[in-house]
């Protein structure tokens, strides 16, 4: 077939699949017309109680709040049978995630560096930092410690946050919060199988006591995904496990993975304890950091443990007091297999130990009239931050080992002043020491107009900050990796303005517009001869939008939608790798058949966009991903079942790979069932 019959084809399959995807949309189109008009008219009460506790570290309904807070919901995630953190944060305005089939990779704003590990992102767990100390990094993918059946909510604070949070909160704040004893109320067994080979047990349990005693929720996960053959179009050449080329570019019996997780909770009165244990073990198709082509020798195991407790002390109706103290753990192997020019092959093994202590206190108080302030101190103390190299197939080779442990201290404050009845002034600053680099200091500055019962305008404007990871800074693997020292903080300073406006009948819309400027952005730089280094490159500059539109009707229709521009650029006015200029979503979900039955279907649409790799500059088409899933509500007494099409029109998907993969792009899976089935009793 020649060129202008392949590219005939994909053009009539990418207008088939636009003209089902309109004809689908205009059936939802004509359901949320029809649903709307016999709606019950929810009250304003209703549609502006959502209180959110991340934006300023205490409860406040999102239209006060700093920030264009998004939450998601259990019962959206159930709904549409996200598996993954990255999966439902995927679903909000401008966000665009992927994977490099061993890690979850998220994008915001038209910012995402391939292989970055969402450095610039920060994870909480009810409120709990989760970046690791060696990496920075927050697990999004499979690799998140808890099973998605745990979670109540997710709330996202886009925008930078490093005013009341410190290090990583560039792009925005993710809260994992877990459900609790009363939510989740008894035992429930679940399991699910996936046609990629996926299978999956995990159990739920929740006790709440009697009388005063403590309330405890328990879960535990485990899941094992078998091997599968996969095609690779840039690998064509590439030396495989016995240094022979790939003459197909197929991979075959990889993608392997063995995921266990466990968390538990208890509560008391003013107390909270939590800890969770998780280890991954996966062997991707994928040729990461310069492995060989289709090996089963490449191999990454990484784990997480930690213990975080919290008291909160109601001093009086002014003062309230909060502590939190916390111990993580983390580690990570991975051996990678390579084959020189002589054709000598080689196995090396890279591993990483974290061992830290954190731990917070702060004051909120509300006795000076019209004011609401707070106040903390917050620390992270490293007990280890190790990394080792060393080559398995030759011991006469010198060992690479360096051990960074840090220290750092953050003292922050934040007045919410309601200076007239319908405005307020938010000012925060903190200020960051760390005992091995430059201090940072953190503004933000918030005006906040309930121009109506309905209308809210916000003007936001903050300056956030990413200190180097340890990796970044340290690692040296000869003759490859070049470590530096010397590596500044990146900075990021957002203006942003925000509205919100909350329509009769249980709609509500929304609009950002946003400007940023990131200076001393961290990358690796490809310095020739094969030698790979972390440097402190030209600003990056970025103006958008998002926009969206909810809908939620009393008999059970939710529509979501929403679309994002952006236009982003560095010093030299050349457009950015990896940034889609727009990003449109929607999703619906209605129960249909007496409610015993919700049918929900997700679309999401990414830009075309050009992606850099050594140099090379390649274009990536517009990728368009549907997903429907049937869910049953108790159709049978205490068993709820889901049935969800990943990939609906078996669309070709690809992601951009990190500079240190051997490929340029990565294929995402094609095509793929799940069925979940979950008994409560």
């Amino acid at each position: 077939m020649n060129s202008t019959d392949t590219s005939s084809n994909c053009h009539t399959a990418l207008l088939v699949r636009t003209a089902f995807s309109m004809a689908l949309l205009g059936c939802f189109g004509s359901l949320a017309h029809a649903a709307a008009d016999d709606l019950t008219e929810l009250s304003l009460e209703d549609l502006m109680k959502v209180v959110v506790v991340s934006a300023s570290k205490f409860s406040q309904s999102s239209s006060q709040a700093p920030s264009a807070v998004q939450v998601i919901s259990s019962e959206e995630i159930r709904q549409y049978g996200w598996r993954t953190l990255a999966e439902a944060l995927n679903s909000l305005p401008g966000m665009y995630a992927s994977s490099d089939r061993a890690y979850g990779f998220l994008g915001a704003r038209g910012f995402k560096i391939p292989g970055d590990y969402n450095m610039r992102f920060l994870l909480l767990l009810n409120g709990q930092p989760m970046n690791d100390n060696v990496y920075g990094q927050p697990n999004l993918g499979h690799e998140f410690q808890l099973n998605m059946g745990l979670i109540d909510r997710i709330e996202y604070v886009p925008g930078p946050g490093s005013s009341i949070y410190g290090s990583n909160a560039m792009f925005g704040v993710i809260n994992v919060i877990t459900a609790s004893a009363d939510k989740l109320a008894g035992v429930k067994l679940g399991a699910r199988v996936q046609g990629d080979g996926w299978r999956e047990l995990n159990l739920l349990s929740a006790h709440k006591a009697q009388g005063g005693g403590p309330n405890l929720v328990f879960g535990l996960s485990r899941a094992n995904k078998s091997g599968h053959d996969l095609r690779y179009p840039d690998a064509i050449g590439l030396v495989t496990a016995d240094g022979s080329p790939s003459i197909d570019g197929m991979t075959h019996n990889l993608d392997q993975m063995m995921v266990t997780r466990s968390f538990l909770e208890v509560r008391q009165d003013a107390w909270a304890i939590f800890a969770w244990a998780a280890r991954r073990d996966v062997q991707p198709s994928s040729p990461l950091f310069g492995s060989n082509f289709n090996d089963a020798r490449l191999r990454l195991v990484d784990s997480s443990y930690g213990l975080s407790s919290s008291y909160q002390a109601l001093l009086s109706d002014q003062h309230t007091m909060n502590f939190r103290l916390a111990y993580q753990r983390m580690t990570y192997s991975s051996d990678v297999p390579t084959t020189d020019e002589a054709g000598i092959a080689s196995v090396s093994r890279d591993q990483a130990l974290g061992n830290w202590l954190s731990g917070e206190a702060r004051w909120l108080y509300s006795g000076w009239d019209k004011h609401k302030i707070i106040a903390g101190i917050d620390f992270q103390y490293d007990l280890e931050a190790v990394q080792k190299n060393f080559n398995l197939d030759d011991v006469a080779s010198p060992p690479f080992a360096v051990h960074t442990p840090q220290r750092r201290y953050g003292v922050f404050v934040q007045d919410e002043w309601n200076f007239l009845p319908d405005w307020r002034l938010n000012v925060g600053l903190r200020h960051d020491d760390y005992s091995n680099r430059k201090t940072s200091v953190s503004p933000r500055l918030g005006l906040i107009w309930s121009a109506t019962e309905r209308a809210t305008f916000k003007l936001l404007a903050g300056r956030a900050y990413r200190a180097p990871n340890a990796y970044e800074v340290s690692y040296a693997r000869s003759p490859t990796f070049i470590a530096n020292p010397n590596l500044s903080s990146e900075i990021i300073r957002t203006v942003e303005a925000v509205a919100e406006y909350r329509l009769a009948a249980g709609q509500e819309i929304g609009a950002s517009l946003f400007d940023y400027r990131l200076t001393d952005l961290v990358r690796q730089v490809d310095l020739g001869g094969g030698q790979l280094q972390y440097q402190n490159q030209a600003a990056v500059y970025a103006r958008g939008a998002e926009i969206f539109y909810k809908l939620r009707s009393n008999h059970g229709l939710n529509l979501t939608g929403s679309i994002a521009f952006n236009r982003s650029h560095d010093s030299w006015e050349a457009s950015l790798s990896n940034s889609p200029s727009w990003i449109a979503k929607l999703r619906l979900a209605q129960p249909v058949w007496q409610d015993k039955l919700t049918l929900a279907a997700e679309l999401n649409v990414l830009a075309p966009r050009s992606v850099v790799w050594h140099d090379e500059k390649r274009e990536l088409a517009t990728q368009t991903q549907m997903n429907l899933v049937l869910n049953s509500n108790r159709l049978l007494p205490g068993v709820d079942l889901q049935l969800r099409l990943v990939n609906v029109f078996n669309a070709r998907l690809t992601s951009p790979a990190s500079t240190d993969t051997s490929v340029a792009t990565l294929p995402a899976d094609g095509r793929q069932w799940q069925l979940g089935c979950r008994y409560g009793f």
